[in-house]
């Protein structure tokens, strides 16, 4: 027995989602990994990068870009960066689950992601124009976060977005963690920082609500070890 052939919404009936309440994305906004491998539409995909581009960025620079990638053999170079290096996390990890079932079953869509990398629809890769208004300054991990910190806002709504109409999507860094590489093969000058890349693609399965820790446990007031809202 086969499964049906999945059929990708209309874009209209897929961008109204938007209009799911907030906190619902919110609360089932997970990374998905699993994706049906039909194309998806650039009337869907160009209305979410620009809402993507509401949120706030240091100093209203706007110095971003995306860079949008479909073409096949593309999608194949950067695999092969990623995966040069997933061969040598993979097994490490899988050590350190070992015995944690759901541990490893949590690793199975990443799994499945690296070895069906190049067939994935589409992978939007932010970026972030170096400049001199917005030069970031100290050490090397505060020049990484000042950059970062102008698109990750960006990166977020539009992981909302793709949540809201049903696309499946995750934040990763491995596939483009060789910068000089990732450059090459994507075209960049070296004045553009790419930040993260985002595979999307329509949702397979569920997506949540997503379980997390009590926010008790997460919050510590003024000093670190001071948890007045855990609960008893």
């Amino acid at each position: 027995m086969t499964d049906e052939p999945f059929v990708p919404p209309d874009p209209a009936e897929a961008l109204a989602g938007l209009g799911m309440p907030m906190a619902d994305a919110m609360r089932t906004q997970r990374a998905v990994r699993r994706l049906h491998l039909e194309p998806v539409s650039h009337e869907v995909l160009l209305p979410l990068l620009e809402l993507s581009l509401k949120a706030p960025t240091s100093s209203n620079t706007q110095d971003w870009m995306y860079l949008v990638v479909e073409d096949r053999a593309q999608k194949e170079a950067i695999g092969k960066l990623g995966s040069r290096l997933f061969r040598i996390v993979d097994p490490i990890v899988v050590k350190q689950a070992k015995g944690d079932e759901q541990e490893l079953r949590n690793m199975a869509p990443g799994r499945w992601q690296a070895q069906n990398f190049a067939d994935l629809p589409v992978f939007v890769i932010p970026c972030y124009k170096r400049n001199l208004k917005h030069a970031p300054v100290g050490r090397p991990q505060i020049k990484v976060a000042s950059f970062y910190g102008s698109v990750y806002p960006a990166v977020q709504n539009l992981l909302l977005g793709c949540r809201a109409v049903g696309l499946g999507a995750s934040l990763q860094t491995l596939p483009i963690w060789y910068v000089p590489k990732a450059r090459k093969i994507l075209g960049l000058p070296r004045s553009i920082v790419p930040v993260c890349i985002i595979p999307i693609g329509w949702a397979k399965g569920n997506y949540g609500p997503t379980t997390r820790r009590p926010i008790g446990e997460v919050v510590h007031l003024d000093r670190y070890g001071n948890q007045p809202f855990l609960e008893p």
